[in-house]
């Protein structure tokens, strides 16, 4: 017997998101639904694809949603609605108890020093934040060169969401929000004057080639220009 019913989750959930997460389930706008140890997940299709997680507790599941709301922590959005009205109509069985996550902590600490180095160096390879974060932590002067070359980059990925809603709905924000809390990172090494230098010619950049537009990450790039 499922844990909730559909009044249950109409009790929980705003009426103008239950209604709109109602049609999108209707509209067959929910993809690769998965049951998962201690939950289920699912692909929404509404502006763009998010990502739905459905966690299992007792009454109605916790929700994780990549959309805008979701990603506030604001509960049932209407993709999270769309999943549950998903899940209780295909009749699948509940998920199966979360398995203890591991204990990462105690398998790096057992493991040879020779091998964490070279898994970090592979880590520093792929990501230029990963990299200019070392190279802070070692007081290399290539950390700031790094740490430009990737900010740069990511401001030009970066597309701004055109529904208003900021930067969580936006393209590219996984690359440039780590890129700016690299900077964070550096000034804790010391790089304090370089940090506002670079958020300076970031802060530039990005008003110039988003033209203007403002959201929590160009807010973040002009207060570490203020210093």
């Amino acid at each position: 017997m499922a844990p909730f019913s559909i009044e249950d989750l109409r009790s929980a959930t705003d009426p103008a998101w239950f209604e709109r997460g109602r049609r999108y389930h209707s509209q067959g706008r929910v993809r690769s639904l998965r049951l998962r140890p201690g939950g289920i997940t699912a692909v929404v299709e509404g502006t763009r694809p998010y990502r739905v997680e459905l966690v299992w507790g007792r009454g109605l599941p916790a929700t994780v949603c990549s959309c805008p709301l979701g990603r506030d922590g604001a509960p049932w959005c209407k993709h999270a609605v769309a999943v549950a009205l998903a899940w209780l109509a295909s009749g699948a069985e509940e998920p199966e108890p979360s398995a203890s996550p591991p204990d990462l902590r105690g398998f790096l600490s057992a493991q040879e020093p020779e091998w964490l180095v070279e898994q970090l160096l592979e880590l520093a390879e792929e990501d230029p934040a990963v990299r200019a974060r070392l190279e802070g932590a070692a007081g290399a002067d290539a950390a700031v060169d790094t740490a430009r070359a990737d900010l740069e980059q990511a401001i030009a990925d970066y597309a701004p969401d055109p529904d208003g809603w900021g930067p969580e709905g936006a393209t590219g924000e996984r690359h440039l929000a780590p890129a700016i809390d690299t900077l964070d990172v550096l000034a804790g090494y010391g790089y304090g004057a370089e940090v506002v230098e670079l958020a300076r010619e970031a802060a530039a950049l990005f008003d110039d080639v988003h033209g203007g537009h403002e959201d929590g990450l160009s807010d973040r790039l002009h207060e570490l220009a203020e210093g």
